[in-house]
């Protein structure tokens, strides 16, 4: 099986990582830095998990659970890991502004459009959204009884 038939015309050069290294800009920087911060946070979670022994609880205990306090749980603590993600982008956009107030800034207008982008629709979808179904997830039950 070869490189094409799995990924297509995705190459190296597609990635942000090897632009920031063949043609470094302070915004391919700052888009080096958060991938590596993702894929560093995501291998010490991995690790973690592996250390202390906690797979097979998280997959009994939690992630096929029936109980509403846990899936209730479980949805806010996604919204609140989304949203410490969110509020990274916004110093990002501030720092912009801060930076931008003198001169050009450190980020493309492209660049803030995407974070300005991006930062409205993880804060509506991937925090709101979540945070309220998990509180009532969470609570609804006990109001009723059940």
């Amino acid at each position: 099986m070869s490189w094409e038939t799995i990924f297509g015309q995705l190459s190296w050069d597609s990635l942000v990582f090897s632009g920031a290294i063949k043609h470094p800009s302070t915004s391919e920087f700052v888009a080096s830095g958060a991938g590596s911060i993702v894929i560093l946070g995501a291998i010490g979670v991995v690790v973690l998990l592996t250390v202390m022994h906690w797979w097979k609880p998280l997959w009994r205990d939690w992630l096929t659970s029936v109980d509403h306090k846990k899936i209730g749980i479980m949805y806010i603590v996604i919204a609140l890991v989304m949203f410490l993600r969110a509020l990274i982008e916004a110093g990002v956009m501030r720092s912009q502004q801060l930076a931008a107030a003198d001169g050009a800034g450190y980020l493309s207008a492209d660049h803030f459009g995407q974070l300005f982008t991006t930062h409205g629709t993880i804060m509506i979808f991937f925090v709101a959204m979540p945070f309220i179904t998990g509180l009532m997830n969470y609570v609804m039950p006990l109001q009723i009884g059940a």
